[in-house]
């Protein structure tokens, strides 16, 4: 019978989730290489599954960036001046959790003396090590093959040095309309030289009356780079009337190096149109 490639569930947190039954806490892990005059740097998360059942782990590292849509990107290990790899210790690096019991992972950046100016990272991976068959049926119905899955989970540590800055610029932001649904095409760059991490909220109103608060998904930009995304609004077919014009404002808040918060917005006008068949 025909197995196909393993298939990996990459689960890359942006805030305190679970997937299945594993749980992680804290999300991701930002130091101050700073605070420390030692030449390494120590922290630690913890892991839990669920009560009923046992899994094991294995921990690894590997160097990433985030594409323009926010992606995680995993990138071969080449001693870029940016990455952790090769300066991380962890313990344990394999381990089970057993009925909902935390595990606490510790582990030590080291090499901080020598890490450049700005933002160093890698991530954490937690592997689950069972592997789980999905037999795939084809058109007869009978066996067509394997799916091998496996569930990992990444968590994200970023070190920064010296002098470094956190400095985000929202550049644009657009409003669609197909059928009706509606978003909002926008681009967020971070212009320092360490990652910013937003949330935010939009605003749909009418003179002084307002006719829709939504979410914007939170996510991070690293320094020097740009992201672009779409933030889906969903239908407003009875609380918007064609050919009149309303106002669409758009924020997002991040820390600064100084730990202060940061306001971004922009305001736009629009006039919504006869609705056509399409979707978002």
């Amino acid at each position: 019978m025909k197995k196909l490639l393993a298939l990996f569930t990459i689960l890359f947190f942006t805030m305190n989730t679970a997937s299945a039954a594993i749980r992680v806490s804290p999300s991701y892990i930002e130091l101050d290489a700073n605070k420390t005059r030692k030449d390494y740097i120590t922290s630690s998360f913890s892991v839990s599954g669920g009560k009923d059942e046992t899994v094991r782990f294995k921990i690894y590292p590997k160097f990433f960036k985030r594409d323009q849509q926010g992606h995680v990107v995993e990138l071969e290990d080449k001693d870029q001046k940016n990455s952790l790899m090769g300066k991380i210790k962890v313990y344990p690096q394999e381990f089970s959790c057993q009925n909902g019991i935390e595990q606490k992972i510790r582990f030590t950046v080291t090499g901080v003396k020598a890490l450049p100016v700005g933002e160093s990272r890698l991530v954490l991976y937690l592997e689950d090590t069972n592997t789980r068959e999905i037999v795939i049926k084809n058109a007869q119905g009978g066996s067509g093959g394997k799916l091998l899955l496996k569930t990992r989970v990444g968590v994200p540590v970023y070190v920064d040095k010296g002098i470094y800055t956190k400095r985000g610029n929202l550049d644009a932001v657009a409003f669609k309309q197909i059928g009706e649904d509606y978003a909002c095409d926008y681009k967020v760059s971070s212009i320092g030289n360490s990652k910013i991490r937003y949330n935010g909220f939009g605003y749909i109103s009418q003179g002084d009356k307002l006719i829709k608060k939504f979410d914007i998904s939170g996510s991070t930009v690293e320094g020097g780079d740009i992201l672009e995304r779409i933030q889906k609004i969903g239908s407003l077919k009875d609380d918007l009337v064609e050919g009149q014009e309303y106002k669409l404002k758009f924020i997002l808040t991040y820390k600064n190096e100084h730990d202060k918060e940061k306001v971004l917005k922009k305001e736009l006008t629009f006039i919504p149109a006869k609705p056509i068949s399409n979707k978002v």
